[in-house]
């Protein structure tokens, strides 16, 4: 039974670091997606809503590019 606690918390740490990545790659704020995907059970959630967020950083260079 510790095992699988374990095996949880490793998962959920590993859930936790990729939304804090994958917020910063993105444009997004990662203290806020870190913090949501530090929640058991919603993390999951808040990963796959992060996935399919669109790119901030590609917007703003695609209308600071147009704006020339």
């Amino acid at each position: 039974m510790a095992l699988f606690i374990i095996l949880l918390l490793i998962a959920n740490v590993l859930i936790c670091y990729f939304c804090y990545f994958k917020a910063s790659e993105k444009g997004y704020p990662k203290a806020i997606f870190a913090g949501l995907g530090a929640i058991p059970y919603f993390n999951l959630v808040v990963l796959v809503y992060l996935l399919f967020l669109p790119n901030v950083k590609a917007e703003s260079l695609l209308n600071s590019k147009a704006a020339s």
